[in-house]
């Protein structure tokens, strides 16, 4: 498996942690595919456990969430999960309310992105940092790859990876964020404002860490 590792340079620049265990809840198989790839890699660590739990394809984020919480609410889940730090992964594009599903979120840490999970995987070839539709994010991604972009497709998901530019895209997300924190804007209360924005380079660029 051809591994992206960061260098020796970017790992003295960011805070090396140690992110322990971890379980990840995710909208589609798209998520889960790419979150896959990293927990394969690493999941042989010693101090370092990544399991990847799929709710639903086709979900939204209200059922991720729900589903999250039913699982985790199982007493036999509760006591193996109880070490892990609970991720969330879902887009931004339903249900309507949003907004509300964010704020319901607080237990968990979040790897949503606005306005679909494909906004953070163009990011692994381009600069993204004005609001696209589906449709203009497919047809970009479908520019940097061998065949038109399909969701759900775990190979076209690993040549993103190993064809893009991981680094890239983590500082593209940062200086997103970054820009809506310096206007004073905040997920959990303006998540509709914030297109593009991506959360997923937080776990991400700590993966990187582990596997460098």
């Amino acid at each position: 498996m051809a591994r992206t590792v960061l260098s020796k340079k970017r790992l003295t620049e960011m805070k090396r942690t140690n992110i322990g265990r971890v379980v990840i809840f995710c909208e589609g198989k798209t998520e889960k595919y790419y979150f896959d790839y990293f927990a394969e890699i690493i999941r042989e660590s010693k101090y370092t456990q990544v399991e990847v739990v799929l709710e639903t394809a086709g979900g939204n984020a209200k059922t991720v969430l729900d589903f999250a919480n039913a699982y985790i609410s199982k007493e036999e889940n509760n006591r193996a999960f109880s070490s892990y730090c609970k991720y969330l992964a879902y887009d931004c594009d339903s249900p309507p309310d949003i907004q509300a599903v964010v704020r319901d979120s607080v237990s968990y840490e979040l790897l949503i992105s606005n306005y679909l999970f494909e906004t953070w995987l163009l990011m692994h070839f381009e600069e993204v940092d004005t609001k696209l539709t589906k449709r203009q994010t497919y047809v970009k991604l479908s520019e940097h790859i061998r065949n038109s972009y399909r969701k759900g497709r775990r190979g076209i998901i690993r040549e993103i990876i190993q064809n893009g530019e991981i680094v890239k895209a983590i500082d593209n997300a940062r200086r997103l964020e970054e820009g809506y924190e310096s206007e004073g804007k905040s997920v959990f209360s303006d998540i509709k404002n914030m297109n593009p924005y991506t959360s997923v380079y937080k776990l991400v660029e700590q993966f990187m860490a582990e596997i460098s």
